[in-house]
């Protein structure tokens, strides 16, 4: 099968499992390293709870809901419920979900490749796979969270949904239904590339049978994601009382990217691929294929960017204060950064490219250790073992961080610092709340019940 691929396919193919393999690095370590702990944490709590507490994967379950059942309308649990299918016959592990989604993050790089070489030179689809795969996604594609995965899903649904408007086969028509359904669900910002669909769709020489069963694929697409977001969570909400983010009012969210432009403009050139050279080149590249009036560029462009800036006004401040946002840019900067590399002298694109991958790494690499300050984490279950049941609820002294939360492995609160008052407190006790776990960083706290348990991490009252 390799001796049929052309030179770059085997060049591509080679870089994505080199990076599959280095991102393997640690990949068992518990969500405790520097970046994006608190994200992990709230799919893995949904796995969790999907293989001790129900399996049904329309309630997906979060912990610090108090007393109250936890239910929560979000994405589509597909990376948490995958987890717990794994975890039927091998037991819970939270390392799965990191394997789970390199896979889907790696196979999505390969069919980025197979896409872009439909529509510009193999060279320039192998250099913008190159930017795409060694991108935020080094690190953030080793993360049990839905963003990487979904938009790797969403890049195999475009292969797919091109393929079949192009050639037909109902392979590929089912292909692209299932893939832009998944992607879509798990996280409905990144179903706007399936908007570069229009392109092939109007074109006259498409069979109008094909597009009839195109449009009605997408037609069901559009439905199923809408019955998720706009119907079951909103029962979800109303039943459980718990909502996870359903994004701002678009005035609201346009006026927060305003308070915050610089953050906003960092997503551009440097979050999206960890690295100044590349986000630079590429926006500078951006500019000038628009003005030379690139034809691949600029369809894009115009068909993507009305659509990203619409995301970036539903996520409001969260666009600017979270990194991972800028997952969104990365398959149009990568290939416009492509497109303009091949316009410049050989050697300074390579050199552009080895800089920039360089920089990438080395702005990445730390995020493949765990945070040793915060190793005691995972101590906690233990801790609370000793202390009380696996069934009783408890409190957590935490500034809404859920992350040592998770470790707990109970249901229960998260306590402000400055809720730690009697009158809260008995008010917690009261609706069942048994043991409250304070981290020493959060001490001294005025707490009028007995310590049951302290060492240098953790003190534990016991609330009667």
């Amino acid at each position: 099968m390799l001796k049929s691929l052309s030179i770059h396919s085997r060049y591509v193919l080679a870089f994505i499992a080199l990076m599959f393999l280095v991102r393997l690095f640690h990949i068992t370590t518990p969500p405790v390293e520097v970046a994006h702990n608190w994200r992990q944490t709230t799919s893995l709590m949904v796995a969790r709870n999907f293989h001790q507490l129900d399996a049904n994967i329309l309630y997906p379950t979060i912990d610090e809901t108090g007393e109250h059942r936890g239910v929560v309308g979000m994405e589509f649990p597909a990376i948490p419920y995958a987890i717990h299918l794994i975890s039927i016959p091998f037991g819970y592990d939270h390392w799965y979900g990191r394997l789970i989604v390199l896979l889907i993050v790696s196979i999505g790089s390969w069919y980025f490749f197979r896409l872009t070489r439909l529509v510009v030179a193999e060279k320039t689809a192998a250099w913008a796979t190159l930017l795409y795969t060694a991108s935020s996604l080094i690190h953030l594609g080793r993360k049990v969270m839905p963003d990487p995965a979904a938009l790797s899903l969403v890049m195999i649904a475009l292969y797919y949904g091109y393929r079949y408007l192009k050639e037909g086969a109902t392979h590929r028509l089912i292909a692209f239904f299932v893939f832009a359904t998944l992607g879509t669900l798990i996280k409905i910002p990144f179903g706007l590339y399936l908007s570069l669909l229009a392109f092939p769709f109007f074109q006259k020489d498409i069979p109008i049978f094909r597009k009839i069963w195109f449009a009605l694929s997408s037609a069901l697409v559009l439905m199923l994601v809408w019955w998720w977001y706009f119907n079951w969570n909103m029962q979800l909400a109303e039943q459980f009382g718990q909502w996870y983010n359903s994004g701002k009012p678009i005035s609201v969210g346009a006026s927060e990217l305003l308070l915050h432009a610089a953050a906003v403009c960092e997503r551009f050139y440097f979050s999206a691929y960890h690295s100044f050279i590349w986000g630079i080149v590429s926006l500078v590249g951006v500019i000038y294929l628009l003005s030379k009036r690139s034809r691949v560029a600029t369809a894009i462009s115009i068909v993507l960017l009305p659509l990203i800036a619409l995301y970036m006004m539903k996520s409001g401040s969260l666009f600017s204060h979270h990194g991972y946002y800028a997952i969104v840019l990365i398959p149009w900067l990568a290939l416009c950064g492509a497109l303009f590399l091949e316009k410049l002298n050989p050697r300074i694109a390579i050199a552009v490219l080895c800089f920039g991958f360089i920089e990438s790494v080395a702005n990445q690499q730390h995020d493949f250790f765990v945070k040793k300050e915060a190793l005691h984490k995972i101590e906690l279950e233990t801790i609370a073992d000793s202390v009380c049941t696996h069934s009783d609820l408890v409190g957590l002294v935490s500034n809404a961080n859920p992350n040592e939360f998770y470790f707990l492995n109970r249901k229960g609160w998260l306590v402000a610092p400055d809720q730690c008052t009697s009158t809260h407190l008995q008010d917690l006790h009261r609706r069942g709340c048994t043991h409250l776990f304070a981290p020493v960083e959060r001490l001294p706290l005025d707490i009028p019940y007995e310590v049951i348990f302290k060492n240098e991490h953790y003190w534990v009252y016991q609330l009667k």
